[in-house]
């Protein structure tokens, strides 16, 4: 009897064994998409944080320049108001001085990243794939960071005048140095290994250069990019604090020497406006472009 009741049982027993096994693919599906729209909705979420957090960072910092200002803990010739600030925004972008100011300023760092960026990537090619030449150039071009550019400025002005030509320069040569740098570590971080392979399939330099080290660079590329971007923009200002008749270096010496306080204030944050969005603009450029990580 105890037998035949357990030959009884074993039946049911390996029936249920094989509805849970046909079941197992339709529950791993099914959590599979589980985790899937778990993992989009914490991706989503990240995403508005990161709009939202830079508002939030800004409403932060503008409320603890009032409460400043408010309890006078700042003199007012100091410190203006952030109510006075955004009055003398509005009324110079009405009569165009800021945009007039802003339009050179931003001239002058475009033309000086832009020689800046081409002869940073031309010369950090050579410096990272050649060890002769690195060895008889790089010195030169680490000393020539340990000098002051600031130092130079007026030598500059003297050399080639009160136009445009020394503000680019100035601005190439502050933008010059973080782009010749992460080309370098950008061509050294690629593994020998991928160049030996493509040029095992046939790829001559030039595809080996387009197809393989380009797209591997990018990222510290691309770095570099942003920083030289920022950059730029403190290097037109140091050049129109120089010599200029224009930009909004020149707008904060107008300033300065008038007791404009939020004048000065206006140029200032107009700079470090124009330098957020060059760096917003190029992270948003490297989303696009990098999507093999």
């Amino acid at each position: 009897m105890p037998a035949s009741s357990e030959s009884r049982r074993t039946p049911s027993v390996t029936s249920s064994i094989k509805r849970d096994g046909r079941k197992g693919p339709a529950v791993a599906r099914r959590r599979i998409r589980r985790r899937r729209r778990v993992l989009a909705r914490s991706a989503s979420s990240r995403r508005t944080w990161q709009l939202w957090l830079p508002a939030l960072g800004l409403l932060l910092a503008l409320g603890g320049w009032q409460v400043l200002w408010a309890r006078h803990a700042i003199p007012a010739y100091m410190l203006p108001s952030p109510a006075s600030v955004g009055e003398k925004w509005w009324l110079l972008a009405r009569n165009g001085m800021l945009w007039h100011h802003t339009s050179v300023t931003l001239k002058e760092a475009l033309l000086g990243f832009g020689v800046a960026f081409v002869v940073g990537v031309g010369l950090g090619y050579p410096l990272a794939r050649f060890d002769t030449f690195d060895a008889l150039v790089g010195p030169y071009v680490a000393v020539s960071q340990a000098m002051p550019v600031i130092a130079f400025a007026p030598l500059l002005v003297v050399w080639f005048g009160l136009g445009l030509l020394p503000k680019v320069i100035i601005c190439a040569l502050i933008v010059f140095f973080p782009i010749l740098i992460n080309t370098i570590v950008g061509l050294r971080l690629i593994d020998p290994t991928l160049i030996e392979a493509a040029w095992s399939m046939g790829a001559n330099d030039r595809q080996t250069l387009v197809y393989v080290e380009i797209p591997l660079m990018l990222r510290p590329l691309l770095g570099g990019i942003k920083m030289g971007l920022t950059l730029s923009m403190t290097g037109a200002m140091v050049g129109e604090f120089v010599s200029s008749s224009a930009g909004l270096g020149y707008m904060m010496t107008l300033g300065r020497t008038a007791y404009d306080i939020p004048m000065v204030f206006v140029a200032a944050l107009m700079m470090a406006l124009l330098a957020t969005l060059g760096y917003v603009g190029v992270s948003l450029l490297e989303r696009v472009l990098v999507t093999w990580e």
